[in-house]
């Protein structure tokens, strides 16, 4: 039997383009091929509270039935109204005719709105038995002594750098158990914060892979299930995958959003550096421009090394000094800071004026600014409200310091692409005179492991410290993630790298 994957990357809600490019896929498979595609192919997803509207099920029920007209033999993903309910669910078209539905029964996050289905269905298909279903299904149907030909799964699995891994090593025991290999079609691109794997796959049913798509990239990949050559993988390093992905979701960001020019503070640091290297591969150096924001407090080395990362770039920058701002604000603030020793809010003052200067020029040229803040100080609460912590999304707001210090060495590992400079000095906010990052947080690598231990594992604080780490340390690391909770209920949404991601997959009181 002939199946097609065809790992896509649709648009939410914009149901015309998804079925202009579900129709493409079809005209250009062979004609004696099944075509499979991934769960909400129709709809995109997440598809969140639009699930409450009946113009969302109006809209996919018109477009699958010109679908249907292709004449063609496919599997696609859509959101269905049945008898006052909804669905997630899967069609099977067979030569212009609806043959069977797949309704989803165990449902996740993403299917707020939808009703629990009935799981697999099994369905006749040249002489042959196709259980087809989606993932979080395959668990109840491989219970059952129902015996197909091929399992088709149908998903949109999220990224991070251990999914593809975890899936292949917790599905691969289940398929030699059932004896029946199994085709997974997943989605790729971007949504907002979310990244979608690709890596859609035929596993045979020894467990071994037979053929497998690439990570992040639209592709239609053929199979011929009587077919079982073995597949040898060659994964990418976790960094270099992390990098792929944050490309990904900048490019479809600004794709999806019909945004066309990216906008970002070049400070000189390596943040702002790793930023607008991925914003160019993601964009194209035209498309990206650079704002160097420099105050009384900024050092030499940090203009000239923001002027470095541009010109190796190529892309547009400009330099306006905040002095002269800065020093206005004093003045209309000193009837009230008069007799008061200068503080944070002095420091947070320049942090708010280059965020007023970087999201004033966005708005006049229509560009969306990019936040350059990383995990490590999301997590902390380092970082100004409305200031550097501005911005359309969130670039490496999933990204540990220690992440973004190694990749931004893979990213020069043939060319100096990033100031090496920017790599190796002390990171500093450059706030006040002779400021480190040191001065109020621990080493970055004591802080993310920490950090690691904390929001990726859920370790408490005895576990932490039974790791061999300062109890001090660790009581001023927690304490600073819980008291900055409401800061970051307000940040810009970060690019999902994790299982942890700040805002999105934890959430916690902010009282």
């Amino acid at each position: 039997m002939k199946i097609t994957i065809s790992q896509i990357n649709p648009k939410t809600l914009d149901f015309k383009y998804n079925f202009t490019l579900i129709q493409q896929r079809l005209k250009e498979s062979d004609v004696d091929s099944l075509v499979v595609f991934p769960e909400l192919a129709l709809s995109g997803s997440p598809l969140y509270d639009a699930t409450k509207y009946t113009q969302t099920y109006e809209e996919s029920l018109s477009f699958a039935e010109t679908l249907s007209q292709e004449k063609k033999d496919f599997i696609f993903g859509l959101p269905i109204h049945q008898n006052g309910e909804f669905f997630n669910s899967l069609a099977f078209v067979e030569n212009g005719e609806l043959k069977a539905l797949s309704t989803k029964k165990n449902l996740n996050q993403f299917d707020k709105g939808f009703t629990s289905g009935e799981g697999f269905t099994l369905v006749e298909y040249k002489k042959q038995t196709i259980a087809f279903g989606f993932l979080e299904d395959l668990d109840d149907y491989l219970k059952k002594e129902d015996k197909a030909n091929v399992i088709i799964c149908c998903s949109n699995i999220l990224f991070t750098p251990e999914t593809q891994k975890k899936l292949l090593t917790e599905l691969q025991p289940k398929i030699r158990k059932a004896k029946t290999p199994i085709i997974l079609v997943n989605r790729c691109g971007a949504e907002g914060s979310y990244i979608f794997n690709g890596s859609s796959f035929f596993m045979l049913a020894n467990g071994d892979l037979s053929k497998q798509s690439p990570l992040f990239e639209e592709n239609s990949l053929q199979i011929d299930t009587e077919k079982t050559e073995k597949y040898n993988q060659s994964p990418l390093p976790r960094i270099e995958k992390m990098y792929h992905a944050a490309v990904l979701g900048i490019r479809d960001y600004f794709h999806k959003n019909n945004i066309k020019k990216a906008l970002l503070g070049l400070s000189g640091g390596i943040d702002s550096a790793l930023v607008v290297v991925l914003a160019v591969e993601a964009l194209g150096k035209e498309n990206v421009i650079g704002i160097l924001l420099p105050s009384e407090y900024s050092t030499s080395h940090s203009i000239t090394d923001a002027e470095a990362s541009a010109k190796k770039l190529g892309i547009e920058y400009h330099t306006i000094p905040i002095k002269e701002n800065f020093n206005a604000a004093l003045t209309a603030l000193q009837p009230i800071f008069e007799g008061k020793e200068p503080n944070v809010a002095e420091e947070n003052l320049q942090s708010r004026i280059r965020g007023l200067i970087i999201m004033g020029i966005a708005n006049k040229i229509g560009a969306a600014v990019l936040n350059t803040t990383n995990k490590s100080e999301l997590a902390v609460g380092y970082g100004t409200l409305y200031g550097d912590t501005n911005g359309a999304i969130g670039t490496i707001g999933d990204i540990y310091k220690t992440d973004v210090w190694e990749m931004s060495k893979w990213i020069n590992r043939n060319e100096e692409i990033i100031p090496w400079n920017s790599i190796t000095k002390a990171p500093s906010a450059e706030l006040r005179p002779d400021q480190k990052d040191t001065d109020s947080l621990p080493d970055y690598d004591v802080l993310d492991k920490v950090l690691f231990l904390h929001l990726e594992q859920s370790k408490s604080r005895q576990e932490i410290i039974d790791e061999g780490i300062d109890p001090q340390t660790v009581d001023k690391i927690l304490r600073l993630v819980k008291i900055n909770e409401w800061k970051r209920h307000q940040v810009a949404p970060a690019l999902r790298m994790s299982n942890s991601a700040l805002g999105i997959d934890r959430i916690m009181p902010i009282s």
